[in-house]
């Protein structure tokens, strides 16, 4: 009997240590991607408000160092850097499409064995912006 609970004390400390650590993933993953869609909304719009051609046809191409900025602006307003360890990001424009990369660090609250602290991250959004 004793081995049996022994084993099973094993085995609810192990599923505990696993559902906290997935948990905090989750939850730092889920910011993540609300920073990851915040930023590119705020590229986007800046843009579109940059180019916008009332009497134009078609749409315009984005200037990549205008969505860049807009981005960093964005991060720098939310103080993303403060909320991710380790951010990094990268805004890169296609045509009318914007795309915003966020990479990030977690550190996990339980170490699991052979392995690191942390676990590396990543989010990415993606916005068109017609101008017309």
């Amino acid at each position: 009997m004793t081995v049996l609970i022994i084993g099973f004390t094993a085995i609810v400390l192990l599923m505990i240590v696993v559902v906290t650590d997935i948990s905090k993933v989750f939850l730092v993953r889920r910011d993540l991607d609300a920073t990851a869609d915040g930023a590119v909304l705020a590229a986007a719009n800046g843009l579109a408000a940059i180019y916008a051609q009332p009497a134009a046809d078609g749409n315009a191409e984005f200037d990549p160092e205008q969505a860049r900025r807009l981005t960093a602006e964005y991060l720098d307003q939310v103080a993303a850097s403060n909320r991710f360890d380790g951010l990094d990001w990268s805004a890169d424009v296609a045509g009318t499409t914007v795309t915003v990369r966020l990479t990030s660090s977690v550190d996990l609250p339980f170490e699991p064995p052979g392995r690191q602290g942390d676990a590396d991250i990543a989010s990415e959004a993606a916005a068109i912006v017609p101008i017309r």
